[in-house]
């Protein structure tokens, strides 16, 4: 009985001996193939207008935005900086997890030392698996496995040249969209005393976010964008608890008719889900008189580190003017076949 015991004991000592092998060696494989498959500039990488912070010369921003769509269709950086000088970055992506949130904002404070992180709250609700961290810490150690579908395009570079950041989104993260689409307000924001239900681990990712950026020096703040789709008095009433629970600082535009004068029948591109460009503008400017009344910022429009900032500026409104252009003529279109 010995014998046999003996025996199998040895035989599952050498076979995880071998299993532990066979993972080492591919852990050195992927590992040393990461190098090549990683994109040899930010322009490359997964979500790059999100993640052109990178390229932006260390601790030069003052503002990081993160979230989801609503967040890149109501905030403009280069407006705030134009006529406050403070500046910002959009750090977002279409629905954005917490998970995914939390991995910006980490990779942020690699280069930057912003003073100000806002999240913008729709993402609070959204469900993700709760892997998804590792998956994206794994991704970061490992490269290959988020990009492993770039082999169809390897060049000899890939396998000489280091990672660069060097491609800067001058419109700093935010998306430009005209059109008009109006929304109904029948029951937006209806009173409730109800609390929508939040997933328990979306709770503690946004206890690991407040950690993260208090370890960083930076003020966390929560911001409910305008939105008639998505928002609900029963969701600010949970934002508002949580908020009060942490201790952080909550702001629902939703609530805020006279200060942000939101007209839903002309400021928002798709029924009252996102703004438009006059919506974002609205937002915008609320809030970039908010950031100068925190009195934390200083004013770099005098600076010339930052005249790249003003000339991305003078382009940008070349853009806005564009899109302004092409919603009037819809608009006109559209009253002609209205009477016809």
């Amino acid at each position: 009985m010995n014998y046999f015991k003996e025996r199998f004991n040895k035989r599952f000592v050498k076979n995880g001996i071998k299993a532990v092998s066979f993972v080492l060696v591919i852990a050195v494989i992927l590992l040393a193939l990461s190098p090549v498959f990683m994109p040899k500039t930010n322009k490359g990488l997964k979500d790059k207008s999100a993640q052109g912070f990178m390229a932006e010369p260390d601790n030069t921003i003052d503002v990081l935005f993160v979230g989801d769509s609503l967040a890149y269709s109501s905030f403009i950086p280069l407006k705030i900086f134009n006529d406050y000088g403070i500046s910002s970055y959009v750090c977002c992506t279409p629905s954005q997890t917490l998970a995914y949130s939390e991995d910006f904002i980490r990779r942020a404070f690699k280069n930057q030392n912003p003073k100000l992180v806002v999240l913008e709250t729709d993402g609070i609700f959204r469900r993700f698996n709760p892997f998804q961290s590792l998956v994206l810490r794994a991704e970061e150690w490992l490269p290959i496995y988020r990009y492993h579908d770039r082999w169809k395009h390897l060049t000899f570079d890939d396998f000489s040249s280091e990672f660069e950041s060097d491609y800067i989104v001058n419109d700093k993260g935010y998306r430009l969209y005209g059109g008009v689409k109006s929304a109904s307000e029948k029951d937006y924001m209806k009173p409730s005393s109800k609390k929508a239900k939040v997933p328990l681990k979306n709770k503690s990712f946004l206890e690991n976010i407040k950690k993260l950026c208090e370890e960083n020096g930076a003020e966390l703040m929560l911001v409910s964008a305008p939105c008639v789709k998505n928002w609900s008095c029963e969701r600010h009433n949970t934002v508002a608890e949580l908020s009060e629970k942490l201790g952080i600082e909550y702001m629902d535009m939703n609530y805020m008719r006279e200060e942000i004068p939101i007209d839903w029948s002309a400021d928002s591109r798709d029924g009252g889900e996102h703004l438009n460009q006059s919506g974002a503008e609205k937002v915008t400017s609320y809030f970039g008189e908010y950031l100068k009344a925190k009195n934390i910022f200083t004013d770099h429009r005098n600076d010339e580190n930052f005249d790249d900032w003003k000339k991305a500026y003078q382009s940008f409104l070349k853009e806005v003017e564009k899109v302004k252009t092409q919603d009037k003529k819809n608009a006109e279109k559209k009253a002609k076949k209205t009477k016809s």
